[in-house]
């Protein structure tokens, strides 16, 4: 009995991991969406955690090449 609840437990905390860590890419990636920050270095921590968490970089994009009309001042 104490194994299958060491295994619920193991398995909630596991689950709450992976959802707070989907929250926080999702959030950031609203973030920059939001900001056209794409092309850019990335604006804050959290965006920069995200970047590197999914492997996604600048690689060698410039901004000039992505021009933006508006841009939304946070």
């Amino acid at each position: 009995m104490a194994g299958v609840v060491a295994t619920v437990t193991v398995a909630l905390f596991l689950s709450g991991v992976v959802t707070g860590v989907i929250v926080v890419v999702a959030l950031a990636i609203r973030r920059e969406d939001r900001r056209y920050s794409l092309v850019r270095e990335a604006p804050d921590r959290m965006s920069r955690s995200a970047r590197r968490l999914t492997g996604v970089g600048r690689r060698g994009l410039d901004a000039e090449f992505f021009p933006v009309t508006r841009e939304l001042v946070h």
